[in-house]
């Protein structure tokens, strides 16, 4: 991708800068004095990372070398140091300026030679426009205008370019250069919030005329809520009383939002602050289409429904339409449906008048059309395979293809069976799509959270290991982009040895040892977008053996005696947004399904006690999941029996027990890891919490996924996922990206 976009960006001329004074994007830069504003605000930056940027702002556009950085700023021969150093100045740079490395604004990486300064850079006292160059490959513009004018177009734009700092556009100026010019620009996760790969939901959507971004972005809790970004602002604006979301959507006319919250669908004017109540949303929401004045297209993970955009019942329909999506003649809508003879997803498109269906071919994720700015009356499908977004061209009225495939970005997060994939488009040649950013690894912390070691591949996208209990592996599930899938791997604790256990496609997570640490219980999507709890052997010739189907099972813990496998039927409490959970139990000798815990709550992540009598779990009986105990009797009717005990009361996410059942631990909702004394004698008695340490939402947000962490026998060791990058995932705004394809690149 980021080979496509240096053929079109516009180069600054790479003459030295004499001012003292200089200013790029909204950003004024004073060397005398050392002073760095952002639209007049003083941004704090000293130190090394402030001399790199002087160093670079000195000479835009010329690359400046590592070994040239070491002499100017480093004193001593310490290569590791230098190397560690001039890292990590750079990382705070790029936090400083907003910057990503992928995707970069200003500093570019040169990879083991040194970094260049892109932006355009200009003196604050020069009053006078840029002339900036037609790019090559740059589209001719065929339209009888003079030379002049064209040139001066360019000119206009690029000063537009410069004002706007990469990061907002304006949308007055000449017509033609505008559409031909090649924008783009990165949406990062606001303050104290991190974005999450959406397995099973639309996470962001643009508005149809491609001027606002609808995202939902995950706070310390684990819950999500939903944020505006208008493209002439500067900051996002949170949805009020949007937390507990789950799916967006828009209306046609850009003015109203949908959204799922807490299990329920609503219309939010955006000039109001209140929600309009539609109806009760289906299960497992996924995704909506408004497809006419009397029909909203509500798609789950079990069935589709109908609602009327005035509110009322749900109609379930008889087929289930995934991402659905209508099209610009009123008369279609697209949708996909997964094929588990081939492993993949059939495009389809279907009538309104009758659901008429043709297919269009095989996909890997959901399929969107955009009309193109460049063509009248004609467009594109985009759709992710093999991890890039691709691109081709669509005739909407004969429902034909016209031209072959075309990549338009690489490594965009996909999930083969859901058929979810991050990425939106609008009406007016603007898309958008999250990149992926592998910046996540597990580590040994200790209990007071300092870090210890690794455990396991570094820079990858990993939420949550569980260690075996003779303590001599680790289980984990990593995500692979390129095939958007989750396999299993094994760690060798003491080599520190890492294989791939699972490689069949699938999405694979959770998984959970048994007491003799031969075998793992862990869900697995195959041919069904459900996850199921599967069995499998370490050993490489042992096959996956699938337990008895109900609906969502999400193992969490495995009895000491070895009998029983307990989980959830649903997916995380923290989203309030699903079907109730139950606590259900696999008895594993007898492969049979047994209830161990159905109320009217919510409950989940059972968790049973190192001498098998007791289970702990989550329970929103007081409004919020908390931390209960209750005795467990494993006869021939399974279950809890007795008082519920509450243990916690700061919220929990995930728990785990300490090896000897003198402590239990938990993750409460500020990303907290909790330590609480048990006592059995014979009831429980709870000692005070004690916070250890806190995980990061940045390292909890890696990927969707079960999350946890896992404690060593004596209590004194935590896994843990930590980030180990500071390139933080962003949401990638490109507007006129039609420039990206090869033909506006002849």
């Amino acid at each position: 991708m980021t080979g496509v976009y240096d053929k079109i960006s516009v180069r600054v001329a790479t003459q030295p800068i004499s001012s003292s004074k200089v200013v790029f994007g909204p950003f004024e830069y004073d060397d005398s004095s050392g002073d760095l504003r952002k639209f007049g605000t003083p941004v704090r930056l000293n130190g090394q990372p402030l001399r790199i940027l002087s160093i670079l702002l000195s000479r835009p556009g010329q690359m400046v070398g590592r070994d040239e950085l070491q002499r100017m700023l480093w004193d001593g021969p310490t290569f590791v140091d230098f190397e560690q150093g001039l890292n990590s100045a750079v990382n705070k740079l790029r936090q400083a300026l907003g910057d990503s490395a992928s995707q970069p604004r200003y500093l570019e990486t040169l990879p083991g030679r040194g970094y260049r300064f892109i932006a355009p850079v200009r003196q604050a006292s020069d009053r006078a426009v840029h002339a900036l160059g037609v790019p090559a490959g740059m589209p001719r513009i065929e339209s009888g205008v003079s030379q002049s004018k064209i040139w001066l177009g360019f000119a206009v734009a690029g000063a537009l370019t410069i004002i706007a700092g990469g990061g907002y556009w304006i949308a007055k100026g000449p017509k033609e250069p505008e559409l031909r010019t090649l924008r783009k620009f990165t949406v990062p996760a606001p303050a104290r919030f991190a974005f999450e790969g959406a397995a099973s939901r639309q996470s962001f959507a643009l508005s149809p005329d491609g001027s606002r971004l609808a995202f939902t972005a995950m706070d310390s809790s684990g819950a999500f809520s939903v944020f505006v970004r208008d493209f002439k602002e500067r900051e996002p604006r949170l949805v009020p009383s949007s937390e507990g979301a789950h799916t967006v959507f828009w209306h046609p006319d850009g003015r109203s939002l949908y959204m799922t919250i807490k299990g329920k669908l609503y219309r939010t004017p955006l000039e109001s602050d209140a929600h309009v109540l539609l109806a009760d949303a289906p299960p497992f929401p996924f995704s909506g289409a408004w497809l006419s004045p009397q029909r909203i297209l509500l798609d789950g993970i079990h069935t589709s429904f109908f609602v009327s955009p005035s509110g009322g019942p749900l109609e379930q329909l008889k087929e289930n339409y995934l991402w659905p999506q209508r099209l610009p003649d009123g008369e279609h809508f697209l949708y996909v449906r997964w094929n588990p003879s081939t492993g993949h997803h059939q495009a389809r498109v279907a009538w309104l008048r009758d659901f008429s269906t043709k297919d269009l071919g095989e996909t890997d994720s959901r399929v969107l059309y955009t009309a193109s700015t460049a063509t009248p009356e004609t467009g594109y499908l985009l759709y992710v395979r093999g991890g890039s977004l691709l691109a081709q061209a669509f005739n909407p009225r004969t429902l034909q293809f016209t031209a072959e495939v075309a990549p338009v970005a690489s490594r965009i997060y996909s999930f083969a069976e859901t058929g979810a994939a991050d990425f939106s488009v609008s009406d007016r040649g603007v898309i958008a799509f999250q990149n992926y950013v592998s910046r996540s690894q597990l580590v040994w912390v200790d209990r007071t959270g300092r870090q210890l070691g690794t455990v396991g591949p570094a820079d990858v996208n990993v939420k949550s290991g569980r260690l075996s209990p003779d303590g001599k592996q680790l289980a984990t599930a990593i995500y692979d982009v390129e095939k958007g899938e989750q396999n299993l791997w094994i760690v060798d604790l003491k080599t520190r040895a890492a294989r791939r256990l699972t490689a069949e496609p699938g999405l694979r997570d959770a998984p959970v040892w048994s007491p003799d640490s031969t075998t793992l219980a862990f869900a697995h999507t195959a041919d069904t977008a459900l996850p199921r709890i599967h069995l499998r052997g370490m050993a490489p010739q042992d096959a996956e053996e699938p337990m008895p189907a109900l609906d969502l099972q999400l193992p969490a813990d495995w009895s000491p005696d070895g009998r029983f496998v307990a989980f959830s039927n649903t997916g995380f409490p923290r989203l309030a947004n699903e079907q109730q959970s139950d606590v259900w139990l696999l008895d594993v000798a007898r492969r049979k399904l047994v209830p161990a815990l159905r109320t009217r709550f919510h409950e989940a992540n059972p968790a049973f006690s190192p001498d098998g009598k007791w289970l702990a779990f989550t329970s929103d009986e007081s409004g919020r999941a908390e931390v209960y105990l209750q005795a467990f009797r494993g006869d021939d009717t399974p279950g809890v029996v007795g008082r519920r005990n509450l243990v916690s009361s700061a919220g929990a996410l995930a728990l785990r027990w300490r090896r000897d059942g003198r402590e239990l631990f938990f993750l409460d909702f500020e990303g907290r890891v909790q330590a609480v004394p048990v006592k059995f004698s014979p009831e429980p008695q709870f000692g005070a919490a004690t916070a250890l340490f806190t995980i990061s939402t940045e390292a909890r947000a890696a990927i969707h996924s079960i999350m946890g962490f896992d404690v060593s026998a004596d209590g004194q060791r935590f896994v843990i996922p930590v980030v180990s990058s500071a390139e933080a995932p962003s949401i990638v705004v490109v507007r006129n990206w039609e420039a990206l394809l090869p033909h506006a690149r002849r």
